[in-house]
């Protein structure tokens, strides 16, 4: 698809309300299984809560890689966006990375982000907004704030064409992406832009996937 028919297809097609299976009249939730090669390590969660013009999107994510019954690396994290009318309000996060903890959190201020991390306070442009790949907006940016220490990346977006992907059996046509930001990492997304498998290369050379349930 030509970057300007996507761009215009998400513009008008992005809905945070549209994520999976309803559990209440004004919530959503979509379950990955977190795979390492083919052993299942973990889950990763995505609940949408609509209340009128105001949005809110909480992914939490728990890994876990067991050896002889020990586990030898873990990774959780819980961040949470708030959204209105279709643009960003407020995140904040908080990760265990295997130890080693990071907080972040911004506030959209109009025309600038004010954004606490690692490396403390900063602002950026307004036009920012967190790399969560559950918001194809993502494939539309050249920057973006890693919701995990606060700090603004490039990203640099590759549309691979369609392919087929497998879920629970079942195989069903998929955009896919390369997006590099920091690390690349694949993802593909349905024709309702919602977000399908993601698919990254771990230091130890091991394959991570994310698999939606």
């Amino acid at each position: 698809m030509p970057s300007r028919l996507l761009r215009s297809a998400l513009v008008l097609s992005i809905s945070f309300a549209a994520l999976a299976s309803s559990a209440a009249a004004n919530t959503t939730t979509t379950l990955f299984a977190v795979m390492r090669n083919d052993d299942r390590i973990g889950t990763n969660t995505i609940r949408t809560e609509d209340d009128g013009p105001q949005t809110i999107v909480e992914t939490v994510t728990h890994v876990a890689v067991k050896m002889f019954f020990m586990t030898v690396y873990h990774f959780d994290q819980t961040e949470t966006e708030r959204w209105a009318n279709g643009r960003f309000v407020t995140m904040s996060s908080t990760t265990d990375d295997n130890g080693t903890l990071h907080k972040a959190s911004a506030v959209n201020v109009g025309d600038a982000v004010t954004v606490d991390g690692d490396r403390g306070r900063n602002r950026i442009a307004g036009t920012i907004f967190p790399a969560s790949l559950w918001n194809p907006a993502l494939l539309l940016q050249s920057e973006v704030l890693n919701p995990r220490d606060g700090q603004v990346l490039p990203v640099k977006i590759a549309d691979r064409g369609e392919d087929s992907v497998v879920l629970n059996g079942h195989e069903i046509r998929a955009r896919h992406y390369v997006i590099t930001s920091g690390f690349a990492q694949e993802a593909w997304y349905d024709a309702q832009h919602q977000l399908v498998k993601v698919q990254l290369r771990a230091p130890d050379g091991s394959t991570i996937r994310y698999l939606r349930l």
